[in-house]
């Protein structure tokens, strides 16, 4: 019998020593204690939880936890990027990253707390921390590493033509429902639809989590401490609301702080135009992206409910498309 492979990944104390010291001046020494397994995302083989203690000079011992995971390239890369951002407080920290025989790896901060439920919408702190992240890679999009997907015109076609109808027939297999044939049927006709790919040239790009919604999301037990925005392996580079209106309605707290966080930081409001068109483009192309998915994971009428917002939001798009200056930002 093949012994199973060792996969976890190393964990350095003079990292985890650098990333301590700050509330620990007097560091001796980092013990490297227990792991825990932990479930893991949808594309990383192994999470585990990861016990530390730093020991001061004079003796005195605390606890911390970690989490060391098996990452894709490009979330590590987008750890890297968010680790210097100010002030985006729902952002999780780097303590250290590499690469060895098997691939990428990085290691965290353990975030105790709960995930949100997968349809509610975020807290404003992580829309705000979104709207640092988005303002600060806009207009640096094609600079960012090749390791980061991007939501081009082959992205979308294969999230219409291949990802979402893959889950709406393993959704069909199980549970068969009129949704299945509508969502199949609208699918089909979405990915030649003009107004999907035109959204790639006039909305602006930027550096995404990718997949920002309630499972990704911990709120601490302790309520003076931030939520954070976990699971960084869907990062890619694409139309700054696909982060947005993913879980928040325009007229929702999520959306207005965003707006706030953007205009503090950039000096002027976000353009009325392109928080509209962005938002309903966005919400199109994420609905229809992850219909199949909500079908299969949870129920055909929360996908059918899906289906009416993605057709109400690419109408809206299409409206405001036509309306729309080729001069205007």
């Amino acid at each position: 019998m093949t012994a199973p492979v060792d996969m976890t990944v190393p964990i350095r104390s003079v990292a985890i020593a650098q990333w301590l010291r700050p509330t620990h001046p007097d560091l001796a020494a980092v013990e490297i204690g227990r792991r825990h397994r932990l479930a893991g995302g949808v594309g990383s083989p192994l999470v585990e939880r990861v016990e530390v203690t730093p020991v001061g000079s004079g003796g005195l011992r605390a606890r911390f936890e970690v989490v060391a995971k098996r990452a894709s390239s490009a979330e590590v890369v987008a750890l890297r990027e968010i680790a210097a951002i100010p002030g985006a407080d729902a952002l999780p920290e780097l303590i250290d990253a590499g690469t060895d025989e098997f691939g990428p790896w990085v290691v965290m901060p353990f975030y105790p707390g709960s995930t949100m439920p997968w349809d509610a919408e975020a807290p404003e702190a992580v829309f705000a921390s979104l709207a640092r992240l988005h303002f600060r890679h806009l207009g640096s999009a094609g600079s960012l590493p090749a390791d980061l997907p991007r939501v081009d015109e082959t992205y979308c076609r294969r999230a219409l033509t291949d990802f979402a109808p893959s889950w709406l027939r393993k959704s069909q297999r199980k549970d068969p429902h009129p949704m299945h044939d509508r969502a199949l049927s609208l699918l089909n006709r979405w990915s030649d639809d003009e107004r999907i790919y035109a959204g790639l040239d006039v909305l602006p790009a930027t550096l995404l989590h990718g997949d920002a919604y309630g499972l990704n999301v911990v709120v601490a037990h302790e309520k003076s401490l931030p939520p954070r925005l976990i699971d960084w392996g869907g990062a890619r580079v694409g139309p700054i609301m696909l982060d947005v209106a993913m879980s928040a309605e325009r007229s929702s707290a999520g959306f207005s702080a965003y707006l706030r966080a953007w205009e503090d930081v950039a000096g002027c409001p976000f353009d009325p135009w392109q928080a509209e068109a962005g938002h309903a483009w966005a919400r199109a192309i994420s609905n229809a992206m992850f219909v199949g998915a909500v079908a299969e994971r949870f129920s055909p009428t929360h996908a059918e409910e899906m289906l009416d917002q993605a057709e109400a939001a690419l109408h809206r798009f299409g409206r405001l498309l036509a309306g729309h200056s080729p001069g205007r930002p």
